[in-house]
């Protein structure tokens, strides 16, 4: 461990009698995970990039505009990174998409679609690579910084201003993806809302009509404990206003907590760092 650089000396413990022992502290910085996720913000997509201790703590941060957005448009930033911390053993993208067996199959991105992004990746830098959704990976982090891992679901939505919204799942602690990890693309349910339309969320009555709809669809099939919300539009009024909604649709005890996440940027950086930190964690298996 002493030369692989994961620990290092720190002194000798008091001694009891007997021979003293050595004592040892983790090296957190022995190595790194690298993360870049994308979005939009006031109408902008906008790259994040983190670079992450074994203990999850951010060490380097960046962030840019990003203009079209192409297979190899997170090359420059990886490369900038790797160059800043040589110990960097994993990379973590989240995008607002899906990836199925290798390949991205739909999302925001019209030019990612049919690539195989993380083979591109782990070819280019010889890392493991993981790709994760953007609400997905939101869901996780709010869930994993407020303790929530009842056996109850978490249901994370997500309204951008630019892309129709979308949802994360976490059941008994661990992320629902689906059977082609199509779980939580809630814009497509048949409720009749256009969610690109702009008037709606100008709208109080229309919105809070709409959330409540959405919940209660969402709840009546899930059955969450906690909808934790996000869009910049959103006020504790119109979560009131949603909570009324669903108490007069729903029975009483199937209505979920709501509350408003305050950071989706925090959310999701810290879903993403927990994801990329799993890569490294050694895989064990034991058999009989």
């Amino acid at each position: 461990l002493i030369d692989e650089q994961a620990v290092f000396e720190v002194g000798m413990a008091a001694s009891t009698g007997g021979r003293p022992a050595q004592l040892y502290r983790f090296n957190a910085n022995h190595a790194h995970v690298l993360v870049l996720f994308t979005h939009e913000q006031d109408g902008q997509d906008v790259l994040h990039v983190r670079v992450a201790d074994l203990y999850g703590e951010c060490v380097y941060t960046r962030q840019a505009p990003l203009g079209a957005i192409t297979l190899t448009t997170f090359e420059p930033y990886i490369d900038a990174a790797l160059q800043a911390h040589a110990t960097i053993r994993a990379l973590a993208f989240g995008l607002p998409g899906i990836e199925l067996d290798g390949k991205v199959v739909g999302g925001d991105y019209p030019a990612l679609t049919g690539t195989d992004f993380s083979a591109h990746y782990q070819a280019r830098y010889q890392l493991p690579v993981i790709v994760e959704n953007d609400v997905n990976a939101a869901c996780v982090g709010y869930c994993t910084r407020h303790g929530i891992q009842s056996p109850a679901a978490a249901l994370y939505l997500y309204f951008p201003q630019k892309y129709p919204p979308g949802g994360g799942i976490v059941i008994d602690g661990r992320l629902y993806k689906g059977w082609t990890h199509y779980a939580g693309e809630v814009s497509g349910m048949p409720l009749g809302i256009d969610w690109l339309d702009p008037a709606l969320y100008r709208s109080p009555e229309r919105i809070t009509a709409a959330l409540a709809a959405l919940i209660v669809a969402a709840g009546m099939l899930l059955n969450p404990q906690e909808v934790i919300l996000y869009g910049r539009f959103l006020t504790d009024q119109h979560l009131t206003a949603v909570l009324d909604l669903c108490h007069a649709q729903m029975p009483a005890h199937a209505v979920p907590r709501l509350c408003r996440a305050a950071d989706f940027t925090r959310d999701y950086q810290d879903g993403m760092i927990a994801e990329a930190l799993a890569l490294l964690e050694p895989q064990i298996s034991i058999t009989l």
